[in-house]
């Protein structure tokens, strides 16, 4: 698994998703991961750990006379069915339709895209399923705020950072400088949880085709 960050058409004043990648990267596991600790120790674990969390706006259903709750939900981005779409922010006008890139540039048709998406690989699994009995669970408590949290794990080589430049042409009258950074983990637990409440509802999901 890998979450990656693209593309970015000019770079934002705010601080870029790599910068906070980095700034997370800086944390105690670096020290952990050099120093002469288990690999299995718990606290090591810890340091290494990191989450996701995606709304879940449909695909929860509990049955009340049976207790049963049921999650099936897609985390697929639209554009790319084989990934897992978790941030996209688009800010700025771009020059698609003019027709050379002096004019774009000119009218400020600059855009920044930010993407934060998670690359399931062959595998292609973006959707989670699962059901558990929930003898004690009330909906009615809350407004049915759910999120999908996906807990993952740092791996070697931990951060990787790629550029991409496309110069302006007549069909593409707009300079493109594609930035990507890519934080290297695993998906290691898939839960449910109650936003409101800042509970966790199951841990009985899974990721699926």
């Amino acid at each position: 698994m890998a979450a990656a960050t693209s593309p970015n058409r000019k770079p934002a004043t705010n601080p870029t998703i790599a910068g906070r990648v980095r700034a997370f990267l800086a944390r105690p596991f670096h020290r952990t991961a050099s120093a002469a600790v288990p690999p299995n120790n718990d606290q090591s674990k810890a340091q290494r750990t990191f989450a996701f969390v995606i709304p879940a706006s449909y695909g929860v259903r509990f049955e009340s006379k049976k207790k049963l709750l049921s999650v099936n939900v897609s985390l697929a981005a639209p554009e790319q069915p084989d990934v897992i779409l978790l941030k996209r922010k688009v800010e700025g006008q771009s020059g698609r339709k003019l027709v050379i890139a002096p004019e774009a540039k000119a009218k400020g048709f600059i855009q920044t895209i930010d993407t934060i998406q998670l690359e399931t690989g062959d595998r292609g699994k973006t959707s989670v399923r699962g059901s558990a009995l929930l003898p004690d669970f009330d909906p009615s408590r809350g407004n049915g705020d759910f999120a999908i949290m996906l807990v993952c794990s740092l791996e070697p080589p931990y951060l990787s950072d790629r550029s991409e430049h496309s110069d302006p042409t007549d069909e593409e009258p707009t300079d493109i400088t594609r930035r990507t950074s890519t934080l290297h983990g695993r998906i290691d637990a898939v839960w449910l949880i109650d936003r409101n409440k800042g509970t966790i509802v199951t841990r009985r999901l899974r990721l699926v085709k």
